[in-house]
């Protein structure tokens, strides 16, 4: 959506049609101020500005290109705006492109591969390091060790269940109750997850996506 249309009932004026220009919208480098074009019927006459704002502090000023000759339509008109904006002109999305939409996905695919670490240990194991939220983040390890049929398995290193303090009992055995649905196993607070070679990189996602899971909701 290029461009939104409203209608609004100024007290001076009557109904008014203020159109917002979505494709001239601008950007800072920084991209923290935008501007905005618009104009506004005002009976044979168009006023017309463009608004300066910045979503972060919730703040936007009204610079005119031709203003209302009235002052109290300026400022009512003025008050619209402002309100329409992070009222409602702020949350319409707009549609995303296929080629935009491979480039976001490239991205993150890049930022993934950037944020996980991983290392060969001197027994063969491959051991994995994952940010938690962010790179500066708590690194939570996973080991994946293969066994002598050529299967896998992973494993937390005992992090998640032995960082649970005494008093989160009953937290830590909600954890437990939840590794038996999915299929995690535990011995001496180890947490396992077997799979074949062909199952490994789904295995691997879930066994991540619960130990971080677990980490975030309960030990941060």
């Amino acid at each position: 959506m290029n461009l939104i249309t409203k209608i609004v009932l100024l007290p001076k004026v009557g109904k008014t049609r203020v159109t917002f220009y979505r494709d001239k919208r601008k950007i800072t480098k920084d991209k923290a101020t935008f501007s905005l074009p618009f104009d506004m019927q005002l009976n044979e006459k168009i006023a017309s500005g463009e608004i300066i704002y910045s979503p972060m502090f919730r703040s936007c000023r009204i610079m005119w290109n031709e203003a209302p000759e009235d002052i109290q339509v300026k400022e009512d008109a003025e008050n619209f705006i402002k309100e329409f904006l992070f009222g409602t002109l702020l949350t319409t999305t707009e549609p995303i492109e296929p080629q935009e939409a491979e480039e976001i996905f490239d991205g993150f695919i890049k930022f993934l591969s950037s944020s996980i670490q991983y290392r060969i240990t001197g027994e063969g194991a491959c051991v994995l390091n994952i940010p938690i939220a962010a790179k500066q983040s708590k690194m939570l390890k996973i080991i994946l060790r293969k066994k002598d049929t050529g299967d896998y398995f992973l494993s937390d290193d005992g992090f998640i269940l032995r960082s649970f303090r005494p008093h989160e009992r009953g937290q830590r055995e909600r954890v437990v109750f939840a590794t038996k649905k999915l299929g995690i196993e535990i011995k001496e607070d180890e947490l396992f997850l077997d799979s074949s070679p062909e199952e490994l990189s789904e295995n691997l996602y879930k066994f991540i996506q619960f130990v971080s899971a677990v980490y975030l909701f309960y030990l941060t």
